[in-house]
């Protein structure tokens, strides 16, 4: 009997032992763990042993492009944090093309290239390259081209005219021949989509231009009353006449028959003249009155200066 009893309670202490080594096992194998999927966070209790196990078993779904830390195959530990980064959608348009990808938190550039889209140093982006994107968004890319014109133009001589006053009116010589020169016109060209936004054309100069110059003769030759002379230029000319006052000339002279009063801006003081009507004179004098096409000459005297009156003279500019 009582070794009977003594099985029974041997027995009951193995029973009792098994239930609680499973019960400690429950224990031990159960882990809480907290599970953020984007904006929502929470904790679960569970036997699941890895992180894909896991998901399952809350009935949490993935899109390729979603991302999880720790990884998939990580093994749970109590009190892991399960983090899901997912994925949103950016609109890329490229000029006249729409693409839509899903992305995770990532940079414009690397968004872009991820998207397999090209892009090129020039391009525009309305977001600045190095940009990080979180949530959905619309990133333009404008297209920028840029097209180099070269072409070789002639540039035409000038030609320069000289007056030669020891060489008679009519004619002319050909001191230096012309030569057209070269230059090279570089146009750039700026395309944005395929239009025109901006063009800047500069020149260089490959082989200047020289000048043709040519010598024409400014002497001409009159005679009046038998005496001939050599001019440079001739007027016509409003003429009066003036006597002596007491007073020198501009140029500190005397007055005199031959002496004559000019605007100096259109005949220089000192200059050789000779007045139809009147001969030869030289400008030596200036008046208040006498302000362009006007000549003032002297006379003798007061009676003849207002004889003389106003009347319209030609003069003749020598050559000295």
């Amino acid at each position: 009997m009582k070794f009977d009893l003594l099985n029974k309670t041997f027995a009951s202490l193995i029973v009792a032992f098994l239930i609680l080594s499973a019960a400690l096992g429950y224990s031990y194998l159960e882990k809480s763990v907290t599970i953020v999927d984007g904006n929502k966070e929470f904790k679960v209790k569970t036997f699941s042993n890895t992180v894909e196990e896991l998901l399952k078993e809350q009935k949490i779904t993935l899109s390729k492009y979603d991302k999880v830390e720790p990884s998939l195959s990580k093994k749970i530990k109590e009190n892991d944090r399960i983090t899901i980064f997912r994925a949103f959608p950016v609109k890329i348009i490229d000029g006249g093309k729409e693409v839509v990808v899903n992305t995770l938190a990532d940079s414009v550039e690397n968004i872009i290239k991820n998207a397999n889209i090209p892009l090129h140093e020039k391009d525009k982006v309305s977001h600045q390259r190095n940009e990080i994107i979180k949530k959905p968004t619309e990133i333009k890319i404008t297209r920028v081209n840029e097209r180099v014109v070269e072409e070789v133009r002639k540039i035409p001589f000038k030609t320069v005219t000289r007056i030669d006053y020891n060489l008679h009116f009519g004619k002319q010589n050909i001191i230096q021949k012309g030569e057209d020169g070269e230059e090279k016109v570089i146009t750039t060209i700026v395309y944005e989509n395929g239009k025109v936004v901006e063009k800047n054309t500069k020149k260089v100069v490959i082989k200047p231009a020289k000048p043709q110059i040519i010598v024409r003769g400014g002497l001409m030759v009159a005679s009046r009353g038998g005496v001939e002379f050599a001019y440079t230029a001739k007027y016509r000319m409003l003429a009066t006449a003036y006597t002596y006052t007491g007073n020198l000339t501009r140029m500190g002279t005397k007055p005199r028959v031959g002496v004559v009063a000019v605007d100096p801006d259109v005949i220089p003081l000192g200059s050789k003249l000779y007045i139809e009507g009147y001969g030869f004179a030289r400008a030596e004098d200036t008046g208040g009155a006498i302000k362009g096409e006007r000549i003032d000459i002297f006379v003798e005297s007061e009676a003849i200066a207002q004889r003389f009156g106003r009347r319209w003279v030609t003069v003749y500019l020598l050559k000295e």
